[in-house]
């Protein structure tokens, strides 16, 4: 590996030098294309598939535009829905469908590289670089070791997943044979907080059966914990010993969890279209449940349609955090969140530097945390104004559906299926961004990063 000298420059009668990325940080730019160009094939494939008569229960073919909107929300583990899954699609279809949720939740490069593993072969070293930043793996050698632990960890929940629900959804009655496909297809689905499901009504009929919708909730919470914290916490069996982004993962959600399920509970509780009309006991459950799935999963044991504005307005922000950064889930990611929350305690304390839990945060990644933040923020505004300029649905409703397919959660109103072709033009953009947006700044941020060793002059700007 090469460095070049550095070069300098005179400006204004500053000298200015600038160090140049090293070569693997380059190849980042060049990775986030192939990246791309990867799950924009996979996305064609799975178009063409679901758009063949042999994929639907009345054997016509499918819209190209509805093909493509279905594949891009299994893809991009939404769940956000333009026909009834169960309705529409035969077993083929659904099998598509779960084909993709599994390859866009676990990941691609992680599958490749298992495959690779699998036949003797190789990851070059622009791959594995990628591979580290994605899934935190400590160093460069230990990359590979890192995935293959990681598509383990998913496998194994997603096994145990199906195992429990197939008995669940075989003791509420819907019958052995059917159980288990449910139980394959939820199992999996609720792990990589897809939000698909092929009951024909979402969890609304099992809302009364804890036993269905607890591990729904507990796959959703470790597919958006994602398998680097947990294993960690296998590994290195102590807290005091868990790095500060895993210590801010379990923080941070369990926070979000605790405080989403009070809300949600208090908001809801005598709402006869929602929790009001479930026993007492049963309301706990299901508000428990409610917070957790907007962290990305998007099932539903309630109408949303019909939840109180407080919790839509609510239900808004848990969809706009997400879950872990490297796992199944969306948003702008819990650490992204809890740093930027670290930053204004700072501001507001009159500190310097900022820290969390007895560690103090670089300046860079708080640069980029906001950054994330503002361009999500930003493309949330656009995506909210085109779809209200093309639709006649109310401004909560269409910004809660705009935010659902940035957030790649897949809670609705309802009025997806009817907000038109630009419409679903629209939640496709946003549905790609919440996937692949974060990542990709992250990949070209780190690529692009240069140090400077002088500095221009500073000047005061006027805030408030």
């Amino acid at each position: 590996m090469t460095v070049r000298r550095p070069i300098r420059r005179r400006l204004m009668g500053t000298h200015v030098a600038t160090v140049r990325a090293p070569r693997p940080a380059r190849a980042v730019g060049s990775g986030s294309v192939q990246f791309l160009l990867g799950f924009g094939t996979i996305l064609g494939i799975g178009t063409f598939l679901l758009s063949l008569p042999v994929a639907t229960e009345s054997g016509g073919a499918t819209p190209v535009l509805d093909a493509l909107f279905t594949a891009t929300s299994a893809l991009c583990v939404t769940g956000l829905v333009v026909v009834d899954t169960q309705a529409h699609w035969n077993f083929f279809g659904e099998a598509v469908i779960l084909a993709l949720i599994q390859i866009g939740g676990l990941g691609y490069m992680a599958g490749a590289s298992l495959v690779l593993w699998v036949i003797g072969g190789r990851l070059g070293v622009r791959d594995q670089y990628m591979l580290r930043l994605y899934y935190g793996a400590p160093t460069m050698g230990e990359t590979l070791t890192f995935v293959r632990r990681v598509v383990l960890y998913a496998l194994s929940f997603e096994a145990v997943g199906a195992a429990v629900l197939f008995v669940a959804f075989g003791v509420a009655g819907v019958g052995w044979s059917r159980a288990v496909w449910w139980g394959i297809f939820h199992g999996l689905s609720a792990f990589n907080n897809a939000g698909f499901n092929v009951t024909g009504a979402d969890l609304l009929p099992y809302a009364e059966l804890p036993y269905i919708i607890i591990p729904h909730a507990l796959l959703i919470i470790f597919g958006g914990l994602g398998a680097v914290p947990v294993l960690l916490v296998i590994q290195r069996r102590s807290w005091r010993r868990l790095n500060l982004d895993a210590r801010l993962i379990f923080v941070t959600t369990a926070a979000l969890i605790v405080v989403g399920t009070a809300f949600i509970a208090a908001a809801e509780w005598h709402n006869e279209a929602t929790l009001g009309a479930l026993p007492p006991i049963h309301r706990i459950d299901v508000a428990f449940f409610q917070a957790v799935t907007p962290r990305t999963a998007g099932f539903s044991a309630i109408d949303i349609g019909k939840a109180t504005e407080e919790s839509l307005f609510f239900l808004l922000g848990l969809m706009f955090v997400g879950g872990a950064a490297g796992s199944t889930a969306g948003g702008i990611k819990v650490g992204t969140f809890a740093v930027l929350l670290a930053a204004v305690v700072a501001v507001l304390l009159g500190r310097e530097d900022v820290s969390a839990l007895g560690r103090r945060v670089n300046r860079t990644v708080i640069l980029q945390a906001l950054a994330i933040v503002v361009s999500f923020l930003l493309v949330l505004f656009i995506l909210t104004v085109a779809l209200l300029a093309t639709t006649d649905f109310d401004s909560l409703a269409t910004l809660f559906e705009v935010q659902s397919a940035m957030g790649t959660v897949g809670l609705s109103t309802g009025i997806t299926p009817a907000v038109g072709t630009a419409g679903k033009v629209i939640l496709i953009i946003g549905m790609l961004f919440g996937r692949f947006g974060p990542l990709v700044m992250v990949l070209e941020m780190t690529r692009r990063h240069r140090k400077s060793i002088f500095r221009l002059p500073e000047d005061s700007i006027r805030l408030g």
